[in-house]
């Protein structure tokens, strides 16, 4: 510390070096310092544990929310995806549309050649009738106070005599044929309802009507129909592909093509998707060595205003 100032007890002038302690304010300024930066370290290492936990606390909160978002999300994605494929499995498809699915069988007399009688007068072959017997399927399609209306192909009932349609319960009724369009391949039977009886009438029902228009390429499909004449049977697969034309084909519009098992006696039946709804009649398929899985069905959405003209 220097003591400006004139002294006796040395030869120094102007100034003298005197030892002086250091005062208590510095003391207590230097331990106030030391306070605020023990009280700072402290503070940093109790916010920073804070901190940590409540980041912790904070991280176990997103990932909690994260994890049911992604739940719910998961749920949402299942929800929607249920809904695109429909709410029936092919058991609850079975059992609704056998319902509504009928077998149609047709009775024809058509002349054949006699091949017996070739040489016979002016050596010319003679011909003669025979009564021939077809089976296909057919949709019922509304019911009006007198009759019960059913969708077929027209190669079913083609040259009929008689035509007859046996429903779920294995009962059989004579039908009459409404009208037909030989260009694509539709035709329209009905049955008198007075003429079924009360039990057939409690297990059958009207097909509800979808849009084929709706059909996209890998949805789920079930084809229902009688099989071969044995009787309505189940078969199902996807849309393979749609708008399809067959080489050959006499009729017009396009087709639906299924690799849902369609046969013979299939034809006329139903193709539904997985709401339980018509969206395709079974009309044919491709049949040839080393070909499987090509069948088609008429999409409804096309000769829906034909099959309302042909019951009028």
């Amino acid at each position: 510390m220097y003591n400006y100032g004139n002294s006796d007890n040395n030869n120094y002038r102007g100034y003298e070096m005197i030892e002086v302690p250091a005062p208590k304010k510095k003391k207590g300024l230097f331990k106030k310092i030391m306070s605020v930066v023990l009280c700072g370290l402290l503070f940093g290492a109790v916010s920073g544990g804070a901190f940590y936990g409540i980041n912790a606390v904070l991280a176990d909160d997103e990932t909690s929310a994260s994890s049911s978002q992604s739940s719910l999300t998961a749920t949402s994605l299942s929800a929607s995806s249920g809904s695109s494929s429909g709410s029936l499995d092919v058991t609850g498809i079975a059992e609704q549309g056998l319902k509504s699915v009928v077998s149609v069988t047709n009775i024809s007399v058509q002349e054949v050649q006699n091949y017996f009688g070739m040489f016979g007068r002016n050596g010319r072959g003679s011909t003669q009738t025979t009564e021939t017997m077809s089976v296909g399927s057919g949709i019922i399609i509304y019911e009006s106070d007198t009759y019960l209306y059913m969708v077929t192909n027209y190669h079913v009932v083609e040259d009929a005599t008689t035509i007859s349609v046996t429903f779920v319960d294995d009962e059989t009724y004579e039908s009459i044929l409404c009208g037909y369009d030989e260009d694509s391949d539709i035709a329209v039977i009905k049955v008198t309802l007075s003429d079924l009886t009360s039990d057939t009438l409690s297990q059958i029902a009207v097909v509800e009507i979808g849009s084929s228009d709706d059909l996209t390429v890998g949805e789920q499909v079930v084809a229902i129909g009688n099989a071969l004449g044995y009787g309505q049977s189940v078969t199902t697969g996807i849309v393979s592909a749609v708008d399809r034309t067959i080489s050959d084909d006499e009729t017009s519009g396009t087709y639906i093509q299924t690799d849902a098992a369609i046969n013979p006696g299939n034809s006329g039946g139903a193709l539904l998707n997985m709401d339980g709804q018509l969206v395709g009649i079974n009309t044919a398929k491709i049949s040839s060595t080393g070909v499987e899985g090509m069948g088609y069905a008429i999409p409804i959405s096309q000769v829906l205003e034909i099959i309302t003209e042909l019951m009028n």
